[in-house]
């Protein structure tokens, strides 16, 4: 049996699961499956939905030493294309909304 043909029956499973009216544990005996075994195919063949929000979206970000490292002068933040330089006293609020607006433009 390939891949597709073992991930195509446990789907037919979980759909057969969805319409019983039994527990788990009472369907995998019922079907001579493991609990272990029903748990992964159902982890591995349910699609993860997408984020919704900018905190949820992972986005890359590139640390960028200063000139002279011995300065505490700041520090330089490139996020989605755009750069943030943070000086030592900076109001993490004002760069938390920042981000955030960066996260939430369409290009």
């Amino acid at each position: 049996m390939t891949r597709e043909e073992l991930a195509q029956e446990w789907r037919e499973r979980l759909e057969d699961f969805a319409q019983a009216n039994a527990t788990v544990a009472d369907w995998c005996y019922f079907n001579h499956v493991s609990v272990h075994q029903y748990y992964y195919w159902k982890r591995r063949l349910t699609p993860k939905p997408a984020p919704t929000t900018a905190q949820e979206a992972w986005m890359p970000v590139d640390i960028v030493e200063t000139p002279s490292p011995t300065a505490s002068t700041g520090v330089t933040v490139r996020i989605a294309g755009a750069q943030i330089e943070l000086t030592p006293n900076f109001d993490p609020a004002t760069l938390r909304a920042v981000v955030v607006a960066l996260a939430t433009i369409s290009c």
